[in-house]
């Protein structure tokens, strides 16, 4: 079994809470260690960084790996799709933000496809592929 997972288990099991804490609590310690990151790296933009940006975020980064707005709608738990197309349109990624694979016959083409990459096109007889980079091994 994993060392994380005995971890897990062995905490009281009496709450509904792992931790026994509030999210104001939390909140309220996220906001003074980045005042005093901001302070330290003299870097007042930081201050602008709140726990929603991480969640947008990562919403962001999850649509443009699966382009797949509605497993986004559903892990924010979003009731309209509206809400979840702002997700979209955060941020930009570029080219060199791929990993990029070539076939020449059928079966390596079917080898990229089923590894998640996307077909983009054709060279000289070398079929082109890419998929984003992966930020989180999950």
């Amino acid at each position: 079994m994993n060392g994380n997972v005995i971890m897990l288990n062995s905490l009281p099991g009496k709450g509904e809470r792992v931790f026994p804490s509030t999210y104001e609590a939390l909140a309220c310690s996220y906001r003074a260690l980045r005042k005093r990151v901001a302070a330290k790296t003299g870097n007042l933009r930081i201050l602008k960084i709140t726990l929603t940006t991480f969640r947008h975020y990562g919403a962001t980064l999850l649509y443009f790996q699966t382009k797949d707005i509605l497993l986004v709608k559903k892990l924010l738990g979003h009731k309209r799709i509206e809400n979840t197309v702002k997700y979209t349109q955060f941020v930009s990624f570029s080219d060199s933000e791929y990993e990029v694979a070539t076939a020449q016959t059928l079966e390596e083409a079917k080898q990229a496809l089923s590894a998640g990459f996307d077909y983009i096109t054709e060279k000289n007889g070398i079929m082109l592929f890419r998929k984003p980079k992966r930020y989180m091994n999950v």
